[in-house]
């Protein structure tokens, strides 16, 4: 319990990185830490990269435009990405 993940992640950050990476790759990473680079999951591929984004835009709600997760990012890198493209509920008015 608690083991698995960086300790840095909120419970609900953790669950829907999880949840994303599911949908993706019909399981989750043992250890989701915010070094893990995407390229270490087993499995990490260029349609996944696709899959993967499309997935934390779901699980996240955010739009992330023409954004692609690379194999060498990390989790950090994804979360500043997220948290750099606001949900469209909490953009100022008139913005795209």
């Amino acid at each position: 319990m608690g083991s698995d993940t960086d300790s840095d992640l909120s419970e609900d950050t953790r669950r829907r990185l999880e949840s994303a990476l599911a949908a993706v790759f019909r399981r989750t990473p043992i250890h989701v830490t915010l070094d893990l680079r995407l390229g270490a999951i087993d499995g990490w591929d260029s349609m996944n990269a696709v899959t993967f984004t499309m997935e934390v835009e779901q699980a996240f709600e955010v739009s992330l435009g023409e954004t692609i997760f690379t194999r060498d990012q990390t989790i950090a890198e994804v979360l500043q990405i997220l948290y750099d493209n606001p949900r469209p509920s909490e953009r100022p008015s008139g913005s795209a």
